[in-house]
């Protein structure tokens, strides 16, 4: 007979353990505690999941929950399950469960202490207003969002996301439970178009779509007036303008670039240059306005025209910048030229040495190649400081013009 009896037992066994095997292989039980919210029944119902260590040659654990009422604990549920963990949906309170195994032979085993937690009370968050809409990363501004609403807690979690990205406030500020100030940081934008995400300690959550960041528009311009001396370096240039150091000028610039924020990016530039030279006696001939005179008195205006290719580097936050630019221009020489024949020729041919006035109209291409700082003063107003070299074509001339200006953002 005990033969008989211990020849069921362990076929009873062989049978527990190969389904227990299949049940295994079969299921995917969760293994980290907490809570989530279960909305499958159309409803919202919060659910807490217990987890515990597993055993071997354990049958079924049975969990034991207690509920604080007053100052004692009295039972609140009781439950058998075969897995570690049981999901279950508690009242707010204070709770204390325990977890007693039972072997092969369904035989209770030595019960676990009691662990105790706590269920709070959760609020649903709800968003009322925002301001701004949106953070144009364009212009110079404080990357700060106000949101107005109800439930808002200070370990509530808000942030900014959409499918590829999510966007953490670096400061975060909640008053009255009733609005939150965040601040973000702007190196950290990235455009696109946004959720506002509020999800409280117990849970439940708010989302409002619709918060834009990106370019109020896809172009910059600007407009710089400064002043532009020129400084000959060598050439025929050089030569007209060898009794100086250098001489004055103005510029007028317009110019234009792509707001996309990029380590490097492109654009365009329109400049107008104004000088004017009175040169009295010099001692070389005019070859650059076609004299051939020895020496000569000069009234020239030279007007600057250029169109430049930009390449900007920004930096600090969109208040400071470095520019390289590349450009082809034209200089038109407009003025009159007063030249006196070489007095030993005129001796040679026996004639007094006689004055000739021309008209000098000229025009010299060149090329320009600069590079120039723009330094953030208030609000749209950048000073810029600039160096340039020019070569002029024509007159196979180098000259420096260095600039100090006012550039406005428009």
């Amino acid at each position: 007979m005990d033969s008989k009896r211990n020849v069921f037992i362990f076929l009873y066994t062989v049978v527990f353990l190969f389904s227990g095997l299949l049940y295994a292989q079969e299921t995917s039980p969760a293994s980290q505690p907490g809570f989530f919210v279960d909305k499958s029944a159309g409803e919202t119902v919060f659910k807490q999941r217990l987890v515990w260590d597993e055993e071997e040659y354990v049958l079924y654990y049975e969990i034991t929950i207690q509920v604080l009422s007053g100052r004692q604990y009295r039972e609140y549920h009781v439950e058998k399950t075969r897995d570690n963990f049981i999901e279950i949906s508690l009242n707010p309170g204070t709770y204390r469960y325990s977890v007693t195994p039972f072997d092969l032979l369904e035989r209770r085993c030595e019960s676990s202490d009691w662990e105790e937690f706590t269920i709070n009370t959760a609020f649903q968050p709800e968003i009322i207003k925002i301001s701004p809409e949106y953070f144009y990363m364009d212009q110079n501004k404080y990357r700060v969002l106000i949101i107005l609403g109800n439930n808002i807690f200070d370990d509530s979690e808000i942030y900014l996301r959409n499918e590829e990205n999510e966007l953490f406030p670096i400061e975060k500020v909640v008053t009255n439970n009733s609005s939150a100030k965040l601040t973000f940081n702007d190196d950290a934008l990235i455009p696109g178009t946004y959720e506002i995400y509020i999800k409280n300690p117990g849970g439940l959550e708010v989302v409002l779509g619709g918060f834009f960041i990106g370019y109020h528009r896809q172009t910059e311009e600007y407009f710089i007036l400064g002043f532009n001396p020129i400084i000959p370096l060598g050439g025929e240039l050089g030569e007209l303008f060898e009794p100086y150091l250098y001489y004055p000028g103005v510029t007028f610039r317009l110019g234009s670039l792509s707001s996309q924020r990029a380590s490097f990016k492109a654009g365009l530039e329109f400049v107008l240059s104004f000088y004017r030279i009175e040169e009295k006696f010099s001692t070389k001939p005019l070859n650059l306005i076609g004299n051939d005179g020895f020496s000569s008195d000069i009234g020239l205006s030279l007007f600057d025209f250029c169109l430049n290719v930009l390449l900007q580097n920004r930096y600090n936050h969109l208040r400071n910048a470095t520019i390289l630019s590349f450009g082809f221009g034209f200089t038109a020489f407009n003025g009159s030229g007063n030249n006196y024949d070489d007095p030993y020729e005129d001796f040679l041919n026996g004639f007094d040495g006689s004055r000739r006035e021309n008209i000098i109209n000229e025009v010299n291409t060149y090329l320009d190649l600069g590079i120039s700082g723009l330094f953030h003063m208030k609000e749209s107003y950048y000073l810029e400081t600039a160096v340039e070299l020019v070569y002029y074509f024509k007159s196979a001339s180098f000259l420096i013009k260095p600039r100090i200006s006012i550039a406005i953002k428009i």
